[in-house]
């Protein structure tokens, strides 16, 4: 039996607007991730890159095709169960963080498993090992604005992959960050991939996505490149 992939699109469109003024930012995209494998989608401003990533993580619901996570197929999945899906089995690091200023960086990474109802002590020592994961032991009690930028990512990093999920989708993440801080956060990324996890990374940078396995271009809506379906 086939083991499903951990994210899969099937001929899926999205258009916004109407009319004269409907812009199809995705045109039957049909793609997968495997796990241990991550995909770099490059291409030019406009080309449908952050749609793409925000269909396959469940934020945004395409206008037709299928979304599959772990074989689900999540078209008619209430809100509620599309949420908890989203937030069990995928996690996202965006360019700029996307860090609770008021929780600790412990408490930060410990949230999705507490919004799943672990107790808050057993999130928290999750958290830390996630932390010493990612290069970062023992500041789990600063706070955001204590560590610097390529903490503060690598601290996402930790978050998007505690518990049980095992994809991670980064739109950007080192944009805001300098050339050796970037190459880090790469480095990062690419050992929790090498671990078992899938990842999707969004980029404009060449010298990233040679991070990883697989290439695909995105042009006016639609995917090119290496193996851009099946």
């Amino acid at each position: 039996m086939t083991t499903p992939y951990p994210i899969e699109l099937v001929d899926v469109t999205s258009t916004f607007g109407e009319g004269a003024r409907q812009v199809t930012a995705l045109r039957d995209v049909s793609m997968f991730l495997r796990p241990g494998e991550l995909i770099a989608v490059m291409g030019p401003s406009g080309s449908g890159k952050s749609t793409l990533l925000n269909v396959a993580g469940l934020l945004l619901k395409p206008t037709s095709g299928r979304v599959l996570v772990g074989g689900v197929d999540t078209a008619n999945l209430p809100a509620r169960k599309s949420a908890e899906l989203r937030r069990t089995e995928l996690g996202f690091v965006f360019q700029d963080f996307n860090l609770v200023p008021t929780l600790t960086v412990g408490e930060n990474v410990a949230l999705p498993l507490e919004l799943d109802g672990l107790p808050r002590a057993q999130g928290l020592e999750l958290a830390d090992a996630a932390l010493a994961e990612v290069g970062l032991e023992g500041l789990g009690t600063r706070f955001p604005e204590e560590i610097s930028g390529g903490q503060a990512q690598r601290v996402a990093i930790a978050r998007a992959l505690i518990g049980s999920r095992q994809v991670v989708l980064a739109d950007e993440p080192t944009g805001a960050l300098d050339t050796a801080t970037s190459a880090q956060i790469m480095g990062v990324l690419r050992q929790r991939v090498d671990a078992g996890a899938a990842g999707m990374l969004v980029t404009h940078e060449p010298r990233f996505a040679a991070y990883a396995d697989r290439v695909l271009m995105m042009r006016d809506g639609e995917l090119t490149g290496q193996e851009a379906a099946r």
